[in-house]
This record gives C-alpha cells, sequence and structure tokens, in this order.
C-alpha cells in the first residue's frame, strides 16, 4: 500500500475532518473503529474483513 499523509486539526471538542477520498478509499461510514497500537492509533472500518482471493 501507498504511504500517504495529512496533517489535520483537532478542534476544542476533539474532533478531526476525514477528508472524503480517504473515507471512500478505506470504506468509512458514519462508524470507525479506533485502536490503540505502540505506534499511535490505528482507524479502521468495523465492518472490515480480510478476505482471501479466489485463484483462477
Amino acid at each position: 500500500m501507498d504511504k500517504i499523509g495529512i496533517i489535520k486539526q483537532v478542534d476544542n471538542l476533539g474532533r478531526v475532518v476525514i477528508p472524503k477520498d480517504y473515507r471512500d478509499r478505506f470504506m468509512l461510514s458514519s462508524e470507525v473503529e479506533l485502536i490503540a497500537t505502540t505506534e499511535g492509533v490505528l482507524m479502521r472500518n468495523p465492518k472490515y474483513e480480510l478476505v482471501k482471493k479466489k485463484q483462477a
């Protein structure tokens, strides 16, 4: 996966706006899962499932 990065401001209520192209690329909807890791915070779609690709 390509490394992509952007710096966003956190508002007074602790909110961050996720750009539309990121929401589309990572299939984020109105609900996201936040996971604390040793390297930072991981944000992902809570309904995401890794599916093994069938070989033709």
